[in-house]
């Protein structure tokens, strides 16, 4: 399946040219001609990347970047201009655009600049895609997980995890000193976290924060990076309150 792209620019030569360059090597080109057209095409499509022109005539072609960021935001927008000015590249990267570049552009430039973007977006895709299943799986398991930042603050904590300690707060961007305070059984454990320790506890009895009886099994491992560089400490807890139910013989 070949790349899908947009070329947005009210020259028509323009919107020609590189749509023979591109359609040459191999890409999917769709043409607009206007800033309405553009938006059109932007919202009931997507794209691999788009070549949008800075002005549409007396229309800004910043409007349809802001649009591309909302609806599409892994696609990559390349800014295309004839007149470059600091202020006008600056104000399109800071509003996402992956690039700026200028007229008359040549067909290897083009062509690079397609390229990069498009392996830009293969790479973000699939990032988020993998962060989309960790995430499912984060929160499909039956055991509490918590993961505490350099900084020791709670980044994570998934559901299982919010039903066992029934504490009723947001803990994420907690520190260990604030949680104990909101959250009984974790305040137990406090120093433990603060001293990132590691290895298996086992049977540590506590209360949830409803005040019923909670027994806790806990596992505390250090959540390192490449290098061996530490990012944090991930917290396991197991409910081990309800006695395990005997299979008859």
């Amino acid at each position: 399946m070949s790349c899908r792209v947009l070329v947005v620019d009210d020259e028509e030569s323009i919107r020609f040219t590189f749509s023979a360059f591109l359609g040459d090597s191999g890409y999917t080109v769709e043409t607009s001609e206007s800033l309405r057209d553009a938006l059109d095409k932007i919202a009931a499509q997507s794209f691999d990347v788009i070549f949008l022109d800075i002005l549409l005539g007396r229309e800004s072609g910043i409007i349809a970047l802001k649009a591309s960021r909302e609806s599409q935001p892994n696609t990559p927008v390349i800014m295309v201009t004839g007149a470059p000015e600091i202020s006008t590249a600056t104000e399109a990267v800071r509003l996402g655009a992956f690039d700026y570049i200028t007229k008359p552009l040549h067909q290897d430039e083009l062509l690079r600049q397609a390229k990069l973007a498009v392996e830009h977006k293969a790479l973000v895709d699939k990032q988020e895609s993998y962060q989309l299943r960790m995430a499912a799986v984060f929160q499909s398991v039956h055991e509490g997980i918590m993961v505490f930042d350099e900084e020791m603050k709670l980044a994570e904590i998934n559901d299982a995890a919010v039903k066992m300690l029934s504490c009723g707060v947001s803990l994420k961007g907690l520190s260990p000193k604030e949680i104990s305070a909101d959250c009984p059984p974790l305040g137990i454990l406090r120093e433990m976290i603060e001293e990132r320790c590691e290895g298996d506890i086992f049977r540590l009895e506590s209360k949830t924060g409803a005040g019923n009886p909670l027994v806790l099994g806990l596992t505390m491992a250090p959540l390192t990076g490449c290098g061996g560089r530490e990012l944090g400490t991930v917290l396991v807890l197991r409910d081990e309150s309800m006695p395990t139910k005997r299979v008859a013989s």
